[in-house]
């Protein structure tokens, strides 16, 4: 699969409270994640990633994706461009707390083959990893790193998608925490 990224600049990040279809993506690798308490669907997309929280009757998904991606316009919580770095927390329904960094990183030619053959020596066990095929204009494709901790009360994530046409690196780390005690 080739790299087809949007543009940068077109880049979005969003959350919904809701989820949402995976037919609106065309999805590069997946794996889920089962804890006691709640579940976790990460997906590596072309334009980026879709992550999906569920715990009891409750649903979030953040996603990466380019403006231009056909995405639903109800239940957005957040949403803003990927160009400047940004943090956001919530609390949603007073049972999850959510919280994002997100960030674009230009780096010198030199720093972004080291950063993507850094990436690339990661392995599926810890997280997910998709390397996309080159374009033909450069030696490599574009990766996308997804690492994910689970806990019995939360999630951390952190994801890493390259763009080598223009060597630019979007991180972000994300949290999900449950705010409901477990009852006996």
């Amino acid at each position: 699969m080739l790299s087809a990224r949007p543009k940068i600049t077109d880049l979005n990040f969003h959350l919904f409270a809701r989820p949402v279809h995976p037919e609106l993506f065309q999805v590069c690798a997946k794996r889920t994640f089962e804890r006691e308490r709640y579940s976790l669907s990460i997906n590596i997309s072309t334009d980026g990633h879709y992550i999906t929280f569920r715990h009891k009757g409750f649903t979030l998904t953040e996603v990466s994706a380019s403006l231009h991606h056909p995405l639903p316009s109800s239940s957005i919580v957040i949403s803003h461009a990927v160009e400047a770095p940004h943090a956001e927390s919530i609390t949603h329904r007073d049972a999850i707390e959510y919280q994002s960094k997100v960030e674009m990183e230009d780096v010198s030619p030199q720093t972004f083959v080291t950063i993507a053959q850094q990436l690339d020596k990661r392995v599926e066990c810890e997280g997910l990893v998709h390397r996309f095929g080159s374009n033909g204009r450069l030696a490599f494709g574009a990766i996308s790193y997804i690492n994910v901790q689970s806990f019995r009360e939360h999630v951390q994530i952190r994801s890493f998608h390259t763009f080598p046409d223009t060597c630019a690196v979007m991180k972000s780390e994300s949290q999900f925490k449950l705010l409901i005690p477990e009852t006996a």
